[in-house]
C-alpha cells in the first residue's frame, strides 16, 4: 500500500497501518470503524450501520485506493501522535495555517500533530455546508478526534484534459487553499464574512468576486498556463476551527470558455478527476451553483 501511495508522485510520512483502510465508495458506501486495524471480511456484517448521512461522509472521499484520486490525510491540531493534548485556540489555528502555506506547504508543520493513519482518496472537493463532525467520521476517527481544529491535506499529481489557461475557484469555511507545483495559487479562508489572517502569505486574488456563500463568496485563483496532459503537483488544504458547520468547495475555469451566468456571475464546473454526478445540495445546505458535464482532469499514478 505504501508503494501505491508513493507512486502518486509525492510522499506522506505514513505508517504502514494505512494499508488497513476499510473500503468506502463515493455515493453508496461502507463505513470505517475507528482508527484501528480493519475487521476481517467475515466480520464485516457486524460493522456499525449507524452512519446517519452516508452521502455527507462520502463527500470527503473513499478509503479505497484509487490511482486517479487525490490522497487525503486528516490532522488533529488538538493532540500529537501520542494523543497528548496540545494547546490550541482560534489564534493558534490561524497561525498554523499561515505557517504551513507560507513554508511552501511543508508537511513537517502538520506532522507535529496527530495524523490519522488511514488516508482517504477523492476525485473532487465539493462539501456543502454540513456538520464539522462529518470530517472525522469520514476518516473513522470520530471517537478520538473532536470536530474542531482539524485539517485535511489532499495531494496528488494531475493533468488537464486540454491546453490553455486554467484557474481554480474555491471557498472554505474556514479553510480552502490550493498550490500547484508547490506554489500557492488560491487562498479562500473565511471567518464570519471576513478572510482569515494570513500575514506571511502574499497571495492575492485578481479575479472578480465569485458566487456568494453563507460566510463569504467564491474566490478565483491565479491563472495557470498548462498543456494537455502536462503533469502538475496539486495540493488542497481544507480545515475547520469551531466544530459547528463546515464547508469547502473547489471549482475550475478555463479561459475562453462560455459559462452560464447566475446572480450576475459565472457558474463553473466542479474540479473533477473522474466523472461523478454530484447530488444537488439539500434545501438549507448552502453551496454554490455548479455546471455539470465539466472537464475531467487526469490523476497520475
Amino acid at each position: 500500500m505504501i508503494a501505491d501511495i508513493y507512486a502518486l508522485g509525492r510522499r506522506f510520512a505514513l505508517p504502514c497501518a494505512c494499508a488497513l483502510a476499510v473500503a468506502l465508495c463515493v455515493g453508496p458506501m461502507r463505513v470505517q470503524g475507528q482508527d484501528k486495524p480493519a475487521p476481517k471480511p467475515a466480520a464485516s456484517k457486524s460493522a456499525p450501520a449507524a452512519r446517519e448521512d452516508r452521502g455527507a461522509l462520502s463527500q470527503y472521499g473513499s478509503a479505497e485506493f484509487s490511482e486517479s484520486a487525490l490522497i487525503g490525510i486528516l490532522y488533529d491540531l488538538k493532540q500529537n501522535q501520542k494523543h497528548q493534548k496540545l494547546q490550541i485556540d482560534v489564534t493558534k489555528y490561524n497561525q498554523i495555517t499561515n505557517e504551513f502555506v507560507s513554508s511552501n506547504w511543508d508537511e513537517g508543520v502538520l506532522n507535529r500533530y496527530y495524523r490519522v493513519t488511514r488516508p482517504m482518496y477523492t476525485t473532487q472537493v465539493f462539501i456543502p455546508l454540513g456538520p464539522a463532525s462529518d470530517g472525522p467520521k469520514a476518516f473513522g476517527v470520530e471517537k478520538i478526534v473532536k470536530p474542531n481544529f482539524w485539517m485535511i491535506h489532499y495531494k496528488g499529481q494531475v493533468a488537464p484534459p486540454t491546453s490553455g489557461r486554467w484557474r481554480f475557484w474555491g471557498y472554505g469555511s474556514e479553510v480552502c487553499c490550493v498550490a500547484v507545483n508547490g506554489k500557492t495559487v488560491l487562498v479562500s479562508n473565511w471567518l464570519e464574512q471576513k478572510p482569515m489572517p494570513m500575514p506571511d502569505v502574499p497571495w492575492k486574488s485578481e479575479a472578480p468576486q465569485g458566487q456568494p456563500m453563507h460566510l463569504g463568496h467564491l474566490i478565483g485563483g491565479s491563472w495557470i498556463e498548462l498543456k494537455a496532459g502536462e503533469v502538475i503537483d496539486l495540493d488542497v488544504l481544507i480545515g475547520e476551527r469551531g466544530g459547528g458547520n463546515f464547508s469547502a468547495v473547489l471549482l475550475v475555469e478555463k479561459e475562453g470558455e462560455t459559462y452560464e451566468m447566475r446572480n450576475g456571475k459565472p457558474v463553473f464546473p466542479i474540479f473533477q478527476l473522474a466523472p461523478y454526478n454530484t447530488p444537488d445540495p439539500r434545501p438549507g445546505q448552502p453551496a454554490p451553483p455548479f455546471a455539470r458535464n465539466g472537464p475531467i482532469w487526469k490523476g497520475v499514478q
